[in-house]
């Protein structure tokens, strides 16, 4: 045997090998990576609506069987396009809160810092559009969108309460309202940093990002704020008349 036919077959023999160390599993998520990674290219392109489970199957390489044996249909498959992305950036949200918290403007800091780069960041973005315009026309899939929205906006909320309680410091507002405002400016921002890339640069979208998050989730609640102010005068009101009473003696 020659040296260039030994390699071949070496190497004919660890793809093998390859091959045969993914187990029925493994084999299936890579199915799911590869028609996820696909459908979100053919979502990109034709939008929700237009793409078919063909378009997805044909980008991807398998047979509708394949499609079906991993996913219910389209809106399944979307939506877990959503689900994973909002996973990553969770992730991340919980790497930065594991941290000691030695200096809470720090945290503040990384915490917006991270945030403010979520409108370009975001590989999903384009879809979440796609998301709120269909739903505005089907009522089935605004039902699925709305479910997944409210488990955004707790795991949002979760993590304005855990800033809290790490660096007490109290919110500005409820923890599930700063949730839907977090979401909806990121959305807003990525959607007018697309349309208006000039105006609305990097520097300008990150800015805008960053100043809303530290207002309200690193300043007290108003009523705190209220209590805080009036608790001096309410002081030296009970010590006047202990000091009224000694000029009388």
């Amino acid at each position: 045997m020659t040296t260039a036919n030994a390699k071949l077959v070496a190497k004919t023999e660890i793809l093998s090998a390859g091959r045969q160390r993914l187990s029925r599993e493994q084999s299936r998520e890579q199915t799911r990576q590869r028609l996820l990674e696909a459908s979100h290219a053919v979502f990109v392109q034709k939008g929700f609506t237009l793409a078919s489970v063909e378009d997805i199957t044909a980008a991807a390489g398998y047979t509708r069987g394949a499609f079906y044996s991993n996913f219910g249909d389209k809106t399944e498959l979307f939506f877990e396009l959503l689900r994973r992305e909002s996973a990553d950036i969770d992730l991340e949200f919980h790497r930065l809160f594991q941290s000691p918290v030695i200096d809470p403007t720090a945290l503040m800091e990384k915490i917006s810092g991270y945030y403010a780069t979520l409108y370009r960041d975001d590989m999903c973005s384009q879809l979440w559009m796609e998301a709120k315009i269909v739903a505005m026309r089907d009522e089935k899939f605004r039902a699925t969108l709305s479910i997944f929205l409210r488990e955004r906006h707790q795991q949002i909320a979760e993590f304005v309460e855990i800033f809290a309680r790490l660096t007490n410091t109290p919110s500005i507002a409820p923890a599930h309202q700063i949730a839907i405002g977090l979401m909806a400016l990121c959305e807003g921002v990525c959607f007018a940093h697309r349309c208006d890339p000039e105006r609305i640069d990097d520097k300008t979208a990150e800015a805008v990002m960053s100043l809303f998050l530290k207002a309200t989730i690193a300043m007290p609640h108003a009523s705190a704020a209220v209590a805080a102010a009036v608790a001096p005068a309410s002081a030296k009101k009970a010590k006047a008349p202990a000091v009224a009473k000694k000029k009388t003696k």
